[in-house]
């Protein structure tokens, strides 16, 4: 087997990672802009940005989150087992939620982050057993594992 495989998933995941980071940190300033200008209820970072706003992040961000889960999607499929491009994959969906009118919608894109984190520490818990015959490369993760 070609060993281009590695690389062509590490550029899917730099992708995605580009582009969550882009999106999470509009994100946050929509989200303290608006904090900013209303009294009284403060919006939390995981509560559905209001209709207004949402309207704005997705004109904003919408490609770019859609970018970014079809790039972290294809690094998964290149390498299954890709840790990193799962756990970003997870903080995508999340940003993927923010931009959904329905609350169904919503709560759906979040359960699958959840079961994306399940996925990913099952995976991290397989590579570090063990069983497996062999120590699971550390240098170059992203998060250390758990």
């Amino acid at each position: 087997m070609c060993p281009c495989f590695i690389t062509f998933a590490t550029c899917s995941l730099w992708i995605g990672v580009i582009d969550w980071t882009l999106a999470f940190r509009a994100n946050g300033l929509l989200r303290a802009k608006n904090n900013l200008s209303v009294r009284g209820k403060q919006l939390s970072d995981d509560a559905p940005l209001p209709p207004d706003l949402r309207d704005e992040y997705v004109r904003g961000f919408g490609v770019t989150i859609d970018e970014g889960i079809e790039s972290l999607k294809h690094a998964i499929s290149i390498k299954p087992d890709y840790d990193d491009a799962m756990a970003y994959l997870n903080l995508l969906y999340s940003r993927k939620a923010d931009t959904v009118a329905s609350q169904g919608e919503r709560e759906q894109l979040i359960k699958m982050a959840d079961d994306l984190i399940d996925k990913v520490k099952t995976s991290s818990r397989k590579a570090r057993s063990p069983s497996t015959g062999r120590k699971r490369k550390q240098r170059g993760r992203l998060f250390p594992s758990s």
